[in-house]
């Protein structure tokens, strides 16, 4: 069964090749600013004098701005314009890279990195808008090459870590390169992306907005700084606890309000909680699989393991990554009308899977780790556009933005939570000099593959049924299925 996009009128169908070009390159700039940072806090702990776990907070500061704007921006999108929205995010994103550019002082630094945060809807409004304003043909290869760009973005933020940190000794210059990325796409907005006519109803949902904006913080909070904090010591155990608890008065209060935030009574369908759990499991590895690949290849080869690459050498990995995410951009539609956008799903974690256990047999041979790269990037890419297009083949236009507040939000904690997880088994038994044992590796890679490979259990689980139910509907002498 192929799932289908919300349907258009003529009358909203296009943008042009200038507005598609544009919201990929909204989705880029996320992961090309976030992963750009990783490489450079070193320098910055050098220059600001900061140790390892202080200065660690330039990453949490952004990640906890992300988690108040995520379901605060993408619920006013729905309901003012998802274009105006975006204006508003990218202005503010624009605020923080200056306040890095012309700063050293801590406090304003991290006030900088907590408005850059404001560029985690990106992730959901891009995508959003193109199923508002385009057919649905040219909707779904749109939304795949939004996350084409997402997956360069990764391998283009190595490079800017990569070279940034060979050439210029300032870390001033990332936020110099994040203001211009972000001035491009602020303009590009203006001139090229038009409104989308939809609007949500009813108001703000003040109390759900406030609930699930805090809860997030504190576990978001609580998975960031559990391996330094210690993740049985009372403030991350006390921040897990409210988390949970504010997380479940949030589901109370949603299932009473007349318009909520997110319509909870719909994420047991699976339609919804299918792909919402995809996007959680390949997020787990994103940034996990990434900072493993990039520390693995510096390590020096005395350590007993390593390539000792430089971190401008690190910048050949962004080639198979970006190349594989345009492999699976490319053939996200195509296999999504022939198969089924679940089956789709099912392939790229399959894809997902089958790259991590090619780390965890390769990496120490460079040539097929940049080949298991490209496939992991496939897998990501078509896996999180797949599972994006299935929650808004259902979901009306006027709450399109929202329909991706959870994925959007699963992403974000799962990102959190494979680096955290990650950064324990490199902790654990470590070398002499603090360097990671060559075990710890093999360990996260498949724990990653361990993820996806339960994502394509539960994809290939509901294709088959799916596929039963069709067979029956077609053939009403055909005897029942049982569930």
């Amino acid at each position: 069964m192929t799932t289908r996009l919300p349907s258009v009128s003529l009358a909203r169908t296009g943008n042009g090749r200038l507005a598609v070009a544009v919201l990929t390159f909204l989705s880029f700039t996320v992961l090309f600013l976030q992963v750009g940072i990783v490489p450079l806090l070193p320098h910055l702990g050098q220059q600001l004098h900061l140790g390892a776990a202080e200065v660690s907070w330039l990453l949490t500061a952004e990640l906890l701005g992300g988690a108040v704007a995520i379901p605060v921006l993408t619920r006013l999108a729905d309901l003012h314009g998802k274009r105006r929205i975006i204006v508003v995010a990218l202005s503010l994103v624009l605020v923080g890279a200056v306040l890095g550019m012309v700063t050293d002082s801590v406090a304003l630094l991290l006030v900088g990195r907590v408005l850059m945060g404001a560029q985690a809807p990106m992730l959901a409004l891009p995508a959003s808008l193109a199923s508002d304003t385009m057919s649905p043909a040219r909707a779904q290869g749109t939304i795949a090459t939004i996350h084409a760009g997402n997956t360069v973005g990764v391998g283009g933020g190595l490079l800017l870590g990569g070279l940034i940190g060979a050439f210029d000794p300032s870390f001033h210059a990332y936020f110099y390169v994040a203001g211009v990325v972000v001035a491009l796409g602020l303009i590009g907005t203006l001139l090229f992306v038009r409104e989308s006519n939809e609007r949500g109803h009813g108001g703000f949902d003040v109390p759900g907005g406030a609930l699930l904006a805090v809860s997030l913080v504190c576990l978001l909070l609580a998975i960031s700084k559990g391996p330094a904090w210690g993740w049985g010591s009372g403030a991350v155990l006390g921040l897990f606890a409210a988390a949970v608890v504010l997380l479940g008065v949030f589901w109370v209060v949603e299932r009473r309000t007349r318009h909520p935030l997110i319509d909870v009574r719909v994420l047991t369908l699976p339609g919804v909680w299918l792909p919402n759990v995809v996007v959680l499991l390949i997020a787990f590895g994103i940034y996990g699989a990434i900072s493993a690949v990039t520390r693995f290849a510096q390590t020096p080869p005395k350590a007993g393991y390593g390539f000792g690459f430089s971190p401008l050498q690190v910048t050949l990995f962004a080639i198979p990554t970006a190349l594989g995410g345009l492999v699976g951009a490319f053939l996200l539609r195509r296999l999504g009308r022939r198969l089924g956008f679940v089956a789709t799903t099912a392939i790229a974690v399959l894809g997902c899977t089958v790259s991590y256990l090619a780390l965890a047999a390769f990496h120490t041979i460079p040539v097929p780790m940049m080949i298991a790269l490209a496939v992991y990037a496939f897998g990501n890419t078509m896996g999180i556009a797949a599972a994006q297009v299935m929650l808004l083949a259902d979901a009306p236009a006027r709450r399109s933005a929202t329909a991706l507040t959870v994925a959007t939000v699963l992403y974000a904690v799962g990102n959190s939570l494979g680096s955290a997880i990650v950064g324990v088994l490199f902790a654990v038994h470590p070398l002499p000099g603090g360097l990671p044992a060559a075990h710890s590796y093999v360990w996260a890679f498949l724990l990653s593959g361990a993820c996806v490979a339960l994502a394509t259990g539960l994809c290939t689980a509901l294709a088959v049924r799916r596929s039963r139910a069709a067979a029956t509907v077609t053939d009403p002498a055909a005897p029942p299925t049982s569930g």
